[in-house]
């Protein structure tokens, strides 16, 4: 095992290592092992159960629930690991068996096929794990102990971070206390209203089960910064042009964010499935402008876009922009900014900036916008390059905080399109 890979759970729960060849593939709560060749995979699927037993196991392996027809069903022995475990084999059909008086007409019904299956159920504390291996061909045994060595090498967080349900309740139970005057509930679509404002929990809860120890740092400031934009008057709400001006900022978001939480905010459509938004920077924070009061300064959404780019461009000429830079001249040539920043995928919205990457990267380059604070941009001289980026951005986007785009953008002479490959 000493060259197998390890892969961490997004939700920092477990982690598992695998044997090269195998692909890992995570969706929600489940992570799915595929072997070399595609003839078997093997599938986690976790879990909470405060104080996890040997009836919750039970309940979890039921193969009833895992498969739609199984047989032959039989005991294992508990994995050899650090976590209670119970096991079962079998055989199952995908097949789903229709009522007899079907079957009697089904004269060209799929002949049902019966495949071997292993399944386990673990815990640790709180956290469970249900593993169902199954394969597409003959049983292979060899393939079969594979699976069981990369279960019982399996390793639980010590202290696993709580599920998105438990993480929504401490933020509602913080918030009233911190804050008992305001009228505070949790919503069903993983917000917290406070008073008159909203909070989305996804980005914090993305914060918080990497480190789960921080959850006041990480949610208070947040709840303070509502709370204290609903006491402020008038004058800083519906504030003069000419005292913000220099500090309206162009900022990346998707057009689903614009839809569903950002409704009423100046926006304008960009590509990729991406919208520019204005903001106004404060000294720690930034406030979305509406759109009523940009029709009150009696700005055009022309004027206040250039403005915002010119002060993007006077933004990072007082705190430049630092890049890693790998590559050969003559082959690939990847380019990243050395730290976050909340401003740093706008940037790509700046036709001087383009200049500057093409100087680089050449005539044209592609970009990748995993989240709001950074940017990957490359050559594209090698498609094997351009095919492991994709894959890397699109990882990223579903684990970053602020996430913005899976997909690739082209830059090029002409401006900014969505990248399709030959």
């Amino acid at each position: 095992m000493r060259h197998w890979q390890t892969f961490a759970a997004e939700n920092g729960w477990f982690r598992v290592p695998f044997p090269p060849g195998w692909l890992v593939e995570e969706t929600d709560q489940q992570v799915r092992l595929v072997a070399p060749d595609g003839g078997a995979v093997l599938v986690l699927s976790c879990f909470w159960k405060k104080d996890c037993a040997r009836v919750d196991l039970q309940r979890m392996l039921d193969p009833q629930s895992v498969f739609v027809q199984a047989r032959n069903v039989r005991p294992l022995p508990p994995l050899r690991m650090e976590a209670q475990s119970i096991g079962l084999r079998g055989e199952a059909s995908p097949v789903k068996r229709r009522p007899w008086w079907r079957r009697i007409f089904a004269w060209n019904a799929p002949r049902e096929e019966w495949r071997p299956w292993r399944a386990w159920a673990i815990a640790r504390g709180d956290v469970g794990i249900l593993a169902v291996y199954t394969s597409t061909g003959p049983r292979d045994p060899e393939r079969e102990n594979v699976a069981v060595m990369i279960l019982q090498a399996l390793e639980f967080a010590d202290d696993p971070a709580d599920p998105p349900e438990r993480f929504a309740d401490r933020v509602l139970a913080l918030a009233r206390r911190r804050f008992p005057l305001e009228d505070t509930e949790l919503t069903d679509d993983f917000q917290l209203r406070l008073g008159e404002s909203r909070l989305n929990l996804g980005n914090f809860y993305r914060s918080f089960v990497k480190a789960p120890e921080r959850f006041e740092q990480i949610v208070l400031p947040a709840l303070t910064t509502l709370v204290r934009a609903q006491e402020l008057g008038p004058t800083q709400l519906d504030p003069p042009f000419a005292d913000v001006a220099d500090r309206i900022m162009p900022i990346l978001s998707t057009e689903t964010a614009r839809h569903e939480a950002l409704t009423g905010f100046l926006s304008e459509p960009w590509v990729g499935g991406l919208t520019t938004m204005y903001v106004v920077d404060e000294a720690e924070a930034y406030w979305y402008i509406r759109e009523e009061l940009r029709e009150r300064w009696g700005v055009s959404v022309e004027e206040l876009h250039r403005r915002a780019l010119e002060n993007l461009e006077s933004y990072f000429e007082r705190t430049p922009m630092e890049f890693t830079l790998a590559g050969d001249d003559d082959g690939p040539r990847i380019l990243v900014p050395n730290r976050p920043d909340v401003y740093n995928a706008a940037r790509i919205l700046s036709e001087p900036f383009h200049r500057k990457l093409r100087e680089v990267l050449g005539g044209e380059f592609a970009v990748g916008l995993p989240n709001r604070d950074t940017f990957v941009a490359f050559s594209l001289n090698s498609s094997e390059v351009v095919g492991r980026l994709r894959s890397q951005i699109a990882a990223d986007f579903a684990r970053m905080d602020h996430p913005l785009s899976d997909r690739l953008l082209l830059v090029s002479a002409d401006g900014v399109s969505e990248f399709v490959a030959d």
